[in-house]
């Protein structure tokens, strides 16, 4: 679905105010979709099965959409609802970063997210609040717009690829107990080898106790650091 595409989708009106009343409404819609993706991941989103899931035939529900990639269009912007877009006097980078941790929370809540936000971000009222909230905190920093709107989508693509890692580590026979047995067993025998001194060296000097929560903080803080806003 190409951008202008996604741009068209937002500005068909929702209801036609020709031909019958419309016995569904886009949110009704996207609350089914994101229910089916939800349970079963993006690829068990169907035309047929949302169509079912609103007690209509698959031909009606093109009444509303036209395509399948209208349908994910709708989703994404959807879910981008959840953010709490409240103003806030707090230094920029703290914005970000609690914009960036509810973003991580809300790609949890929905696991199918996360890859989406990579290769194909919505053009939503939803998605372009969040835009606008985060450009906002930014307002004060001394960046040209261009590199503001970088800024918030390096974030976005650096919180997507964190949380999709946490997935990936969660789905993985290795995160289960045996698999991370087996994980420290076959670390052990490489620190004991002396093939690898400089990755033994980086691994004894990771702090042991740092949970995901502050390793995402830290991740997060350092590249607003980098990009030019200070840590408070």
């Amino acid at each position: 679905m190409s951008s202008q595409d996604r741009v068209n989708f937002w500005l068909r009106p929702e209801r036609s105010g020709t031909g019958p009343k419309p016995e569904h409404s886009r949110a009704g819609i996207a609350a089914v979709a994101i229910e089916i993706a939800d349970r079963g991941g993006l690829t068990a989103v169907s035309i047929r099965r949302v169509a079912a899931g609103i007690g209509a035939g698959a031909a009606s529900l093109y009444r509303y959409l036209k395509s399948h990639d209208e349908l994910i269009e709708l989703i994404v912007d959807t879910v981008s609802g959840e953010y709490d877009l409240a103003a806030s006097d707090e230094p920029p980078s703290i914005q970000l970063l609690n914009l960036a941790r509810q973003g991580r929370a809300i790609m949890h809540r929905h696991p199918w997210l996360a890859p989406l936000l990579l290769t194909r971000p919505s053009m939503g009222p939803n998605s372009l609040a969040y835009l606008e909230r985060a450009l906002s905190a930014l307002k004060p920093v001394g960046l040209p717009g261009p590199a503001k709107l970088q800024t918030v989508a390096m974030m976005t693509a650096i919180t997507s690829a964190f949380v999709q890692n946490e997935i990936a580590s969660a789905d993985s026979p290795e995160a289960a107990p045996n698999g991370e047995n087996a994980r420290l067993l076959y670390l052990s025998d490489v620190v004991q080898s002396g093939k690898y001194p400089l990755l033994v060296g980086a691994l004894t000097e990771q702090p042991d106790s740092e949970t995901p929560e502050e390793m995402f903080t830290n991740t997060i803080t350092k590249y607003l650091s980098g990009a030019g806003l200070p840590p408070t």
